[in-house]
């Protein structure tokens, strides 16, 4: 192999994946990127984290929330939200109350605080989607919001008929 010339895996007659065509790879790369930019944005400004911004929203949802709805919805890890959901009672923004008759399981509210941070970090985001969608038609993002839908409910089926039997955890990634 010559240098700089790409050493290549795949043996002739074999197909490669090619990424420009693999769905996966952009909702990936994609997801990851905006992630990337979101945690830096949240905490350079507002001092929480993308986990906490994603707890922040999910609460936006609902009156009140349990870690393991907040998990259910999100498709994050438990002990990613437990840790999400403490540094936001730490820093004031959310309040939580134990459920009676359960040992361990906690509703979670805003604080005033939490509700003002999260109406002011939610008008951010608006702009960032605003900003990732420009130049698509209002047509082409109903057509989009419906295929994404499609493909979270097929990814859930896919994920419920590959997990194995002892499997229970659920991951963070998009």
């Amino acid at each position: 192999m010559k240098g700089g010339e790409p050493h290549r895996l795949v043996k002739p007659g074999e197909r490669a994946l090619d990424l420009d065509d693999f769905a996966p790879y952009y909702i990936r790369a994609i997801a990851n990127r905006l992630a990337q930019a979101a945690s830096r944005l949240y905490m350079r400004k507002y001092g929480i984290g993308l986990t906490e911004w994603s707890c922040l929203s999910t609460l936006g949802k609902e009156e009140e929330i349990s870690a393991s709805r907040i998990c259910e919805m999100s498709g994050f890890d438990k002990g990613l939200v437990s840790r999400g959901l403490a540094a936001l009672e730490a820093k004031g923004f959310i309040e939580s109350t134990p459920v009676e008759h359960h040992n361990r399981k906690r509703l979670n509210r805003f604080t005033p605080a939490g509700r003002a941070l999260y109406l002011e970090i939610r008008e951010l985001a608006l702009h960032r989607e605003e900003q990732l969608l420009k130049g698509v038609a209002a047509d082409d993002r109903a057509a989009l919001m419906g295929y994404l839908r499609v493909m979270h409910h097929n990814a859930l089926e896919m994920v419920a008929n590959e997990a194995g039997p002892h499997d229970t955890t659920t991951s963070g990634e998009f």
